[in-house]
């Protein structure tokens, strides 16, 4: 059986922002790694770098110490195979469903034919099939959501970066949208398989991914990596889930 690679690896990793004060560090000491066809969620309490996490993966910013490795290869600059889905949509208020969805497309020069198709295909997969000329302004607040994963999507990402995605949509939504995700990140026939994602609701993260890392309070330090071995889809109302949910509440508090 053919192993999984490792797509991406932290190896003692510090990030610090520079203030007029002084300097402020955010991550002290990540060492971590993830393999291909993970989905890891990260929580922590406020302040604790998990953003700052994503925009590293991203290759956005740089670590101020450390190094971080992209299939084996040291990561200098923007990693064009990774997506991110943000919390308020970052949708362009101008443009069409459509248009956002076909941005990411548009700037790594794809030509319009293919970039038309391939935004028509993962409109269609988010649900959105009908909206593609509605504005933002247009949207409900899960509909906006579902035109930032699509165009996440449609770059046809390796590690797909998410945000605190369900953090802004009700209830409801949220729900629909986890297990939308769940659907896309299982389904093989999709070129994304390796999901990584932000959340601060605890029973969030084990409902979805296979590991938790668990950030301490800043600098924010892993205080735990915990596989979640659970069956898909996963009872919150079961013992084992509350065991969980009682584990990473205490390493967080």
């Amino acid at each position: 059986m053919e192993l999984a690679q490792t797509l991406i690896e932290f190896k003692n990793v510090s990030y610090q922002f520079s203030l007029p004060h002084g300097e402020l560090l955010v991550l002290k000491n990540i060492n971590f790694s993830a393999t291909e066809g993970e989905f890891i969620a990260v929580v922590g309490p406020s302040g604790s770098g998990k953003s700052t996490m994503l925009r590293l993966m991203s290759g956005l910013i740089q670590p101020s110490i450390g190094k971080i490795l992209y299939k084996e290869k040291h990561q200098v600059n923007t990693n064009l195979e990774a997506a991110m889905v943000f919390q308020n949509f970052a949708l362009l208020p101008w443009l069409t469903a459509q248009e956002n969805v076909e941005l990411g497309l548009e700037a790594r020069g794809i030509d319009l034919n293919t970039r038309q198709k391939k935004a028509n295909f993962y409109i269609d997969k988010v649900g959105l099939d009908g909206y593609e000329e509605a504005y933002p302004r247009e949207l409900a607040g899960g509909m906006k959501q579902r035109v930032g994963l699509a165009r996440a999507l449609a770059i046809e990402p390796k590690i797909l970066l998410m945000d605190e995605p369900f953090s802004s949509l009700d209830v409801l939504t949220s729900i629909n949208l986890r297990d939308e995700l769940i659907h896309i990140w299982s389904d093989k026939d999709f070129p994304v398989n390796t999901v990584f994602m932000v959340t601060h609701i605890i029973e969030e993260a084990i409902e979805l991914a296979d590991r938790v890392l668990v950030l301490s309070s800043r600098p924010g330090q892993i205080a735990g990596d915990l596989k979640i071995d659970l069956p898909r889809p996963r009872d919150k109302r079961s013992p084992v889930f509350n065991e969980y949910v009682d584990k990473i509440f205490s390493l967080i508090a």
